[in-house]
């Protein structure tokens, strides 16, 4: 029963070195130019992931909260959500945000 008992922690042990690290997602928000105009997004994307998901944006289709739909022109700045944006206009923006 002990050496069961042994057998099984080490293939626990074996298989636990074997799984991948999942990488944790962090918030973000990001200041875009749409067809309805310049506003404030967020997103919950892995950190490894954010540059290249924020450059996917450009060109999305969304649904406004009446069922509209519109389109992301461009993406001026993403940061974390707990950083300030750098931009001016971005800074303003996100302070009537609701969060």
């Amino acid at each position: 029963m002990i050496k069961y008992i042994s057998s099984v922690l080490c293939g626990l042990g074996l298989l636990s070195m074997a799984m991948p690290v999942v990488a944790a997602k962090h918030d973000y928000k990001c200041y875009i130019h749409s067809t309805k105009g310049d506003q404030v997004l967020f997103f919950s994307w892995q950190e490894q992931d954010a540059e290249l998901r924020a450059a996917r944006l450009v060109g999305k289709q969304l649904t406004d909260h009446k069922g509209k739909k519109y389109f992301l022109k461009e993406v001026e700045e993403c940061v974390l959500l707990s950083e300030e944006f750098t931009s001016d206009k971005a800074k303003a923006r996100d302070k009537r945000t609701l969060r």
